[in-house]
């Protein structure tokens, strides 16, 4: 990579952390109001929110890398065309398809930083946020509903009322059905803790059923069989789309070997590997704006159409995600389709500049 090359990256890169900073202060500005809400609802206070707020950045960072990586490559490369850097570059040989080789460079780098972020930094990050919120407003660790939440595995199906702080299990009921779908036995424990990959029950009350009646018999401890263990469990604390892949594909292979809907955990599988071609699509889109139609226009004009080029982007993203839910397209396919459309967009606008 030449000099000039590493010039245009270096440029690209501190304007993309320009704006992104600017952004970043602008929706955590905001999330601050709306967390002041409940301020003061259980045992939440202002240094809950400010906890909640900073575990929560990596999120918000995750979600406005494409926004900013168009933005800040627009106005990084339409800085160098306002001060005619671009064509002094051009004057002395430097093509289009160097200077987008720099482009590229950058849009690499944000994909790396796109993965680190959302696999390692966001979802231990927003897995303690949450933990703080809950606690400090409900004293237990959220659940999925106010009433609990359910598992299936095999013929037996799980109610627990209850995540604890140290992530025991509080209020369980499992039902265990025979093959003709009769319910022939139900275990009601009062906790349960993970060790040794089973569940160790404590004050259990079990009921069997069969055509002789109904009876009842009381243990201290018992061991609980399940595919359940304690990584499946944050998917109930933490939604689908902040989980790193890995724990999406453990969890989707267990909601499949119990014939349970799993639709919208392969639509955030597939979200998360589209979100760093993403951020280099954003990236790529930033050439075409310099030496395009608006290379005559000013940076403000620029940025004003980035911005709305960005916003089009993350709206078509989303969008497309709910209804391919609905109308049950393939998950795959709507997830990348923004993507590869804009992709498609950026290549025609390219090949236009030739």
């Amino acid at each position: 990579m030449s000099i000039l090359q590493r010039y245009i990256a270096s440029t690209i890169l501190s304007s993309t952390l320009m704006v992104l900073l600017v952004l970043l202060g602008l929706y955590t500005f905001m999330d601050f109001i709306t967390e002041l809400d409940d301020l003061g609802r259980g045992q939440y206070q202002l240094k809950n929110i400010a906890q909640y707020i900073l575990l929560s950045m990596p999120k918000r960072i995750y979600e406005l890398l494409p926004i900013a990586a168009l933005l800040g490559s627009v106005l990084g490369l339409g800085s160098l065309a306002s001060q005619s850097e671009l064509v002094a570059m051009r004057a002395a040989g430097i093509s289009i398809q160097q200077i987008n080789k720099s482009v590229m460079v950058v849009a690499l780098c944000l994909m790396v930083l796109a993965v680190f972020i959302g696999e390692v930094v966001r979802p231990p990050a927003e897995q303690a946020a949450r933990e703080i919120q809950s606690m400090a407003k409900t004293g237990t660790i959220g659940s999925r509903s106010e009433h609990g939440f359910w598992t299936r595995d095999g013929l037996h199906f799980n109610h627990i009322d209850q995540i604890l702080p140290d992530g025991r299990f509080s209020g369980i009921s499992i039902y265990e059905f025979d093959d003709e779908h009769h319910l022939r036995i139900l275990t009601k424990a009062k906790e349960a803790i993970y060790k040794d990959k089973v569940w160790i029950l404590s004050d259990v009350v079990q009921s069997t059923i069969d055509e002789k009646g109904v009876k009842v018999r009381t243990v201290n401890h018992a061991k609980w069989k399940s595919q359940l263990n304690p990584g499946m469990v944050n998917i109930v604390v933490v939604p689908p789309e902040f989980l790193p892949v890995w724990g999406l594909l453990e969890y989707i292979n267990y909601l499949d070997d119990n014939f349970q809907a799993v639709e919208k955990y392969r639509m955030a599988f597939w979200m998360k590997i589209m979100m760093p071609l993403s951020s280099a699509v954003m990236v790529f889109l930033a050439v075409p704006f310099v030496f395009g139609p608006l290379r005559s226009s000013s940076i403000g004009g620029r940025i004003v159409m980035g911005s709305l080029v960005g916003i089009g982007f993350h709206l078509f993203n989303q969008s497309f995600q709910h209804i391919g839910l609905v109308f049950g397209v393939l998950p795959w396919l709507s997830a990348a389709l923004p993507t590869v459309t804009f992709a498609i967009l950026g290549w025609y606008l390219m090949k236009r500049l030739h």
